[in-house]
């Protein structure tokens, strides 16, 4: 039979999480299909539909099913997924029985590239990985050196690599130095992750500031006074200064967390749900919980955290890193501020879920468990393509888009 989708080797910039990461099959914890929509490719559709293979044509027949609402070659159909388990009825022990009885180039698009994207900048072809794995997870968040770039010879499939155009008036070349820089400021020694961030809300916001009024030629210089904030002690001073606001933060991401707290999930992923109301004093019947016990819980567990992830220091910075790399930060929103403000939420809101956690009596999580939150979350969120848009408006209408507002966001 032909080869349906032609793989090819090449070098890739990449994170050494990335290089390092192998599919760990049915010893993963989690089952990649579950509760998602399951693309088919145009190419894949067809192929499914005129398999003979006599193990796969009954589910192909069943699940396999158009999509008619604005389809096109990348979302031509999908995969029905089973009703009662939300899993993909092509999943036996963990494992996909299309790429065992067919063929690893067999599988769709979407399922051959997950948890992985592959994207082209400048001429300069990149990787990067979504944390909703937790194998990609684990390699990311407690490895010191998970954030070290490295060229790495990958096997890709040349239609799946997504083209970054230039945007702003600014070419590729241009926008990849200002990634990097952004990513190397948050990487920078000697400073509270929190501090960093708002330095770079201080960037992101020039930055835009200068992108809308065609400053392009003093992009170097806002990144070399960027850089001299680093080690500026009246910044110092000013950021010293500033108190945190547990009310603010343990109310404003609570209810960001409970847009999703109903949607149907997985057992593996309610028992984080579950661990995380318990954390926050919710009664186990109700759900509900006061808002003076929430900040009080909040407050408890987050100056617990810093304890709990003693032993993988690097731990948020990673997160907020892989974020940063996947979605060609600051590029990609409608403004180098806007992808800020969403960066920060997240932040706040993987930052909520793990205090949670620690505002138990007794023994603080493993990392494990801390893990476990940060995939959940990249799983039941960033998948979600409306999440940003609840955010955004969220946002707005309670008047902290502003950036000096932002702020309070971050410190603890």
């Amino acid at each position: 039979m032909a080869t349906l989708h032609p793989t090819r080797r090449m070098q890739v910039l990449v994170p050494k999480f990335v290089e390092r990461f192998e599919c760990i099959g049915a010893a993963c914890e989690d089952t990649c299909c579950a509760g998602w929509n399951v693309e088919l490719d145009k190419k894949t559709f067809q192929a499914y539909k005129q398999s003979k293979n006599p193990k796969s044509m009954q589910h192909f027949e069943t699940a396999v099913k158009r999509n008619r609402s604005q389809p096109s070659d990348k979302n031509y159909g999908r995969m029905e997924l089973n009703p009662t388990t939300g899993v993909c009825p092509m999943v036996e022990d963990q494992l996909c029985s299309v790429q065992k009885e067919l063929g690893e180039d067999k599988l769709s698009n979407t399922c051959f590239t997950y948890p992985r994207t592959s994207f082209v900048m400048g001429n300069v072809y990149q990787q990067a990985m979504t944390l909703s794995c937790p194998e990609a997870a684990r390699l990311s968040l407690l490895a010191h050196d998970a954030f070290e770039f490295t060229q790495a010879e990958m096997t890709v499939r040349p239609e799946t690599i997504e083209l970054r155009k230039p945007d702003w008036g600014l070419t590729a070349e241009q926008m990849n130095e200002i990634r990097f820089f952004s990513i190397q400021l948050i990487r920078t020694e000697g400073l509270a992750l929190w501090e960093k961030l708002a330095v770079l809300g201080l960037f992101c916001e020039t930055l835009t500031e200068a992108l809308k009024t065609n400053g392009h030629n003093h992009i170097h210089e806002i990144m070399a006074n960027t850089q001299d904030l680093l080690s500026n002690s009246q910044m110092k001073e000013v950021l010293d200064s500033m108190r945190p606001n547990y009310e603010t933060q343990a109310n404003t991401f609570s209810v960001l967390w409970e847009t999703k707290a109903n949607d149907k999930i997985s057992v593996y992923q309610q028992t984080v749900y579950q661990s995380v109301a318990a954390g926050l004093g919710a009664d186990a019947a109700t759900g509900q919980v006061t808002s003076s016990e929430l900040v009080a819980r909040y407050e408890r567990g987050v100056k617990k955290l810093p304890e709990a992830l003693k032993d993988a220091p690097q731990f948020l910075e990673n997160y907020i890193l892989n974020e940063m790399w996947s979605e060609c930060f600051p590029f990609g929103s409608t403004s180098p501020l806007e992808h800020y403000l969403r960066l920060v939420i997240r932040f706040g809101s993987v930052r909520f879920m793990l205090a949670a956690q620690c505002s138990e009596g007794g023994c603080l999580p493993d990392l494990s468990v801390m893990i476990k939150n940060v995939q959940t979350f990249c799983r039941r969120f960033q998948h979600d393509s409306q999440f940003p848009v609840i955010v955004n408006n969220a946002f707005r209408n309670l008047g902290w888009s502003e950036l000096k507002k932002i702020f309070v966001f971050l410190k603890t």
